[in-house]
């Protein structure tokens, strides 16, 4: 093999090489850094001493031999042939060595006597006293020593052979360094020609500081198609490693735990090593090519310096490595990624460590980093207070990713609550079970500690309660805190408020105000975008809260397929690790597939559990509706009532009972309407309708309802009044229900083809949403085409009076009546007098040439249902 750089070190063996060929004795020590090509150099100087006639007697000593014996001697007499070799371990035998050396003395001639020692570090002392005692003893011929060995010094052993050696006066001392870049480069070129891709010398160098046999290991992994992680070179970095001795690898471990954070005090720590002997070690390192300063050179020395380390020991290097950061005043984030994959929290320093590390990544919104150091410090620290104040971090943390564990963070510290213990939370306590929608349990903190109450309204930022009980004061926390938060001011603050940690719960509380004053439609577009927001952060817990709610209020808007498509995308994200939320996307998800007809899907999401018999979080109250809705949907309408009136119980026992709460009293009196008990119906939807506050949708469904329990005669006015309301809040799925009654009511009141028409219209708004069932009730049998021919053919049958002919306040009084206001109501309704209504509807009677406001056409009550839609 070719030497790169070598030509003043050949030259000076190739001198004392000819000063033993005249007679005379030269000794060289071969010094330089593992893998600097000090056993090349040896080859190349024995092969030439062979080739020019000289006896060349070789032994390469290794760590790995006994304790006692003379190897090294034993390979030099195998050389001879003078004596066989000895068996590994065996006792010395001192008549061998008489024998080997009066086999050198009588050794005559013109060609000198070659010795060459590899590796003098690890020679034995019998063989090394061998060695310096033939310097002086007398023989017929030249004598050449030429041995090798690392830079710094041999052994103890070694070190007094070659003080002895350093007396003679042929002794020279040739020292091997690495590969310079333009050596490096020549190399390079050399392997070029055999296909080595295109890589830069500057590259190999800084990989490999120029260290030959490390260039090697290197550039042989690109004659193989696809190079393993741990080949050629790896195996090289180790081999460098074994020689540079125990000292120089305990460093380069602690060098590669630290990587960019290496210091050589940190790492002397972490080695345990004192500082002197470490900064040998690491001269030997850099020696050696491996380290480039501080640190070492390349990723892949490092990981080739801790690939022999068993899980345990590596563990343990990474725990004193983030002791000798902490120690060295690093960054709390930089003690911590060290604990992360030590994977605990070894003392007090380390949980406030993790803790602070925890806060900047949260500010940094990278909440799984920050879990991480949350959830190392929680499980580390013994002190409860501390436990259950890193826990309730936790809990407002991993409810974005995962709200499972969310929930169970929280227990702990309410049992503790519950149990007296001193140092317990209240008020964070109460606010984080309020958000996970656990109010009754949020309430019991309260009432525990009453002064949690003004902490929790203070937590809110939000004005005091009128009643100072807990239960109604997290039920208004959970749903909106009062007047001044309207519609307006929720989205106002969902518009200048970007998604962070600290911003998520007041926006859900934002939305569901939207939600819960009638603008479905705002809230709908508000969610998508701060879903999309929660997905660009890969939060998924804040993904399905959005999409759930998203799902809600497509549902109020009769877009049934949306619906489904939101509640989906939050079960999703969520899936196995929802907890108690979970209740939520899957209420929204059966309520939609029920509407639509799809019940084997529906039932696939039912089994869900609920906790403790009866459920403690206001996420199950509309999971219970929904699984009624079922119910019903698949004629079993009693059991719907339980589930109906279970929800009504809760939401009484909550203080969730109000007008932004879910209208209970509507699905239980239509179960009973479907149970026949139409006298108990109405008393619920008396009770419904008397309820003060309560929004268009819910009085629309109210009123509907109510109809039926009324005689025949009164009820088109309801029902009137119903499609009104309904036909403002925008649900088309409960419009086309009152739409397709109106119609219904007409044809029993003998108006056959005013009635087809309104059927139609009514059919046609249930098939837009999807809603499967509720067609083939208006319409059974009918498909799409079908109903609008058959509207078409009542309209020409029965055309209706033309109401373009109307003047715009004419046509404002006409529909007003046509809903079945009185004079009084609409002049109210329009600030005008009783007289000026009269005045109109005259008018309104002659132009269309009608006699009583029952002839009204339909368009007056409905002229503006093809305008209802959804964003």
């Amino acid at each position: 093999m070719t030497l790169l750089s070598r030509d003043t070190e050949l030259a000076r063996l190739n001198a004392a090489l000819a000063a033993a060929e005249t007679g005379a004795t030269a000794i060289v020590l071969i010094e330089g850094a593992s893998g600097c090509g000090k056993s090349e150099t040896l080859r190349t100087i024995a092969d030439t001493a062979r080739e020019r006639g000289a006896t060349v007697l070789w032994a390469a000593a290794t760590p790995k031999g006994p304790a006692a014996g003379h190897r090294a001697l034993d390979e030099w007499a195998e050389a001879l042939r003078t004596h066989s070799a000895r068996t590994p371990g065996a006792a010395p035998d001192a008549s061998a060595a008489t024998s080997f050396t009066a086999a050198v003395r009588g050794l005559d001639g013109p060609a000198p006597l070659v010795i060459c020692l590899d590796d003098l570090q690890y020679a034995d002392a019998a063989s090394l006293a061998f060695l310096t005692g033939s310097i002086r003893a007398p023989r017929g011929t030249g004598l050449l020593i030429v041995l090798t060995g690392p830079l710094g010094g041999p052994g103890a052993d070694a070190r007094d052979a070659v003080t002895e050696l350093l007396r003679h006066p042929g002794f020279d001392r040739i020292r091997l360094g690495r590969l310079d870049r333009a050596a490096t480069a020549a190399l390079l070129r050399d392997r070029r020609r055999g296909g080595v891709p295109g890589e830069s010398a500057d590259r190999l160098y800084a990989r490999t500081g120029g260290n030959p046999l490390l260039l090697r290991a290197l550039l042989s992994e690109y004659d193989t198609a696809h190079p393993e992680p741990a080949g050629p070179f790896a195996d090289a970095v180790r081999a460098c490693l074994q020689r540079c001795g125990r000292p120089a690898r305990d460093l380069a471990r602690a060098l590669a735990v630290l990587g960019t954070h290496a210091t050589l005090d940190r790492a002397a720590a972490i080695a345990g090593a004192a500082p002197a002997e470490a900064a040998r070690a690491l001269a030997a390192l850099d020696e050696t090519g491996l380290a480039d300063g501080p640190g070492l050179r390349h990723p892949d020395i490092a990981a080739a310096a801790l690939e022999t380390l068993g899980a345990a020991e590596r563990t343990r290097l990474y725990g004193r490595a983030a002791e000798a950061l902490y120690a060295d005043r690093a960054e709390a984030e930089t003690v911590a990624s060290y604990l992360r994959a030590h994977g605990s929290a070894p003392g007090d320093w380390a949980v406030r460590t993790l803790c602070e590390a925890g806060q900047q990544a949260l500010a940094a919104d990278e909440a799984e980093r920050a879990a991480a150091c949350l959830q190392l410090a929680h499980a580390g620290t013994d002190d409860e207070p501390t436990r259950w104040r890193i826990g309730l971090q936790l809990a407002a943390l991993t409810w974005r990713l995962t709200p499972a564990a969310a929930e169970q963070h929280l227990d702990a510290p309410l049992a503790a609550l519950r149990a007296g213990r001193p140092g317990a939370p209240t008020g964070s306590l109460a606010r984080l079970l309020v958000a996970q929608g656990r109010v009754a349990e949020a309430a019991e903190v309260l009432r525990l500690v009453p002064s949690g109450a003004d902490a929790l309204r203070d937590l809110f930022a939000v004005p005091p309660a009128a009643d100072s009980d807990a239960t109604p004061l997290c039920a208004a926390l959970w749903t909106h805190p009062g007047d001044p938060w309207d519609a307006s001011a929720a989205e106002r603050l969902i518009e200048g408020t970007p998604l962070a940690h600290d911003t998520f719960e007041p926006l859900v509380q934002a939305v569901r105000i939207l939600l819960h004053t009638g603008h479905p439609r705002r809230a709908a577009v508000r969610c998508r975008k701060l879903h999309a927001d929660a997905e660009h952060r890969r939060a998924r817990g804040w993904q399905a809260m959005f999409a759930s709610l998203r799902g809600e209020a497509l549902t109020h808007l009769g877009d049934l397929a949306g619906a489904e498509r939101a509640a989906s995308a939050a079960v999703a994200a969520v899936a196995g690790r929802g907890g108690t939320f979970m209740y939520r996307p899957v209420a929204v998800l059966v309520t939609a597939l029920t509407a639509m007809g799809r019940y084997d899907d529906a039932a696939r999401h039912l089994p869900l559990p609920l906790p403790d018999h009866l459920p403690r979080t206001v996420h199950a109250l509309p999971y219970l509706q929904a699984r009624g809705r079922y119910y019903l949907a698949t004629h079993r309408a009693q059991a719907a009532l339980s589930e109906f009136l279970d929800v009504g119980r809760l939401a009484g026992r909550w203080g969730l009972d109000h007008p932004g709460g879910l209208p209970w009293r509507i699905d239980a009196a239509d179960a009973l309407l479907r149970l026949r008990r139409p006298c108990e119906a109405r008393v619920l939807t008396t009770a419904q309708l008397a309820v003060p506050g309560i929004g268009a949708r819910t009085r629309g469904m109210a009123l509907r309802l109510h109809a039926a329990t009324e005689e025949t005669h009164d009820r088109p006015a309801l029902l009137t009044r119903a499609v009104a309301d309904l036909r403002s809040c925008g649900d088309r799925l409960e419009l086309a229900k009152a739409v397709a009654d109106f119609g219904r009511n007409l044809q029993t009141l003998g108006e056959g083809p005013r009635a087809g028409s309104v059927i139609g219209r009514a059919w046609r708004l249930a098939d837009e949403c999807d809603a499967t069932p509720l067609c083939g009730e208006i319409l059974p049998g009918r498909r799409r085409g079908d109903a609008d021919a058959e509207a078409e053919r009542c309209a020409a049958a029965a055309p209706e009076p033309d109401v373009a002919v109307l003047s715009q306040s004419e046509r404002r009084v006409a529909s007003l009546a046509s809903a079945g206001y009185t004079n009084r109501e609409i002049g109210a309704k329009l600030f005008v007098t009783t007289s000026t209504v009269e005045q109109h509807l005259t008018r309104i009677y002659r132009k269309l040439n009608i006699s009583r406001r029952q002839d009204l056409p339909i368009d007056l009550q409905l002229d503006v249902l093809g305008r209802v839609g959804v964003q």
